[in-house]
């Protein structure tokens, strides 16, 4: 279970993290039209997301908690001083002192590596490396703390923020740390959550404009549906039957694809009340029906 300094980290990264694949998107998108085949990609020293607002607040709030994380689990208490947590520019101290010779640049090995497995003479052939090989975390406390300088004003009411894609970028390296590794699950919980909150909302829409055409229409279009989407072995070999709707309760859904998990549930589209179930609320929605079976079992 995440910890709330990590729940803090992961949400804040996370947002951070999607504006900056949009940027790279856009950098990949804007191609020069006398070069077709060159793609600049943005460096490191380019603005970060101009337009997403509170992102220098964003950035702090995912830092401080971050490295507190990170130091309370390497050197448990040098995280506060007097009850009071460090800010972000503390704990960077604390994290070169601990590691001077590093040039700005400080890796952390991880402490919870495999165990290495004894020798077994018996059985020269079967030998395992001798002993694991390291990972690391690395925290560029150098760009951190300048992207802490680069927040500042904008935070503190004087000025315009400069943070760049390096600050970003060394801000979500922090994740690889053993008391971190949160931003994937962090996303996944957001696409499940956006997913479910955007099927409720798009069910709703369909039960309205269910009601403002009538029973009679909705009858009418029920019977003579026809599947755009049939299955046939040669010509539409993807295609699958049309599938009752939750909303209308016509076997009117048309099926486009099926859930990856399990396979239970179809995205699309119901003819009928018009309906959208997109992939990944099919999905979820699948997971569901698929944790039932297997408890059922």
């Amino acid at each position: 279970m995440r910890d709330q300094r990590a729940e803090e980290f992961a949400r804040c990264a996370v947002a951070l993290a999607a504006e900056l694949h949009a940027v790279r998107h856009d950098a990949a998108v804007a191609v020069d039209p006398e070069d077709p085949w060159a793609v600049p990609a943005p460096t490191g020293d380019d603005p970060f997301a101009p337009s997403l607002p509170g992102r220098e607040g964003i950035f702090d709030q995912a830092l401080s908690n971050g490295l507190a994380a990170i130091v309370a689990f390497e050197w448990p208490g040098e995280e506060s001083d007097k009850g009071f947590v460090l800010p972000a520019r503390a704990l960077l101290k604390v994290i070169a002192g601990h590691d001077p010779a590093t040039d700005g640049v400080v890796l952390l090995p991880d402490k919870h590596q495999a165990p290495e497995i004894p020798q077994d003479d018996t059985k020269p052939m079967f030998q395992p490396h001798p002993r694991p090989l390291a990972r690391y975390t690395r925290i560029d406390v150098r760009t951190l703390q300048n992207g802490i300088d680069a927040s500042q004003a904008a935070r503190h009411g004087r000025g315009v923020g400069g943070l760049q894609r390096r600050h970003i970028e060394a801000l979500l390296a922090l994740d690889s740390h053993k008391s971190l590794r949160v931003m994937g699950e962090e996303q996944a919980d957001q696409i499940r959550e956006t997913a479910l909150r955007g099927d409720a909302v798009e069910r709703e829409r369909a039960a309205e404009y269910l009601e403002r055409i009538g029973e009679e229409e909705a009858s009418r279009r029920a019977a003579h549906v026809e599947n755009p989407n049939a299955w046939h072995p040669k010509h539409n070999p993807d295609g699958h039957d049309l599938d009752t709707c939750p909303v209308c309760e016509y076997e009117a859904f048309c099926v486009d694809g099926l859930a990856p998990i399990a396979g239970r549930v179809g995205h699309g589209q119901c003819l009928v009340c018009t309906y959208t179930r997109t992939p990944d609320a099919a999905e979820e929605e699948g997971f569901a029906e698929h944790l039932a079976w297997i408890l059922g079992k």
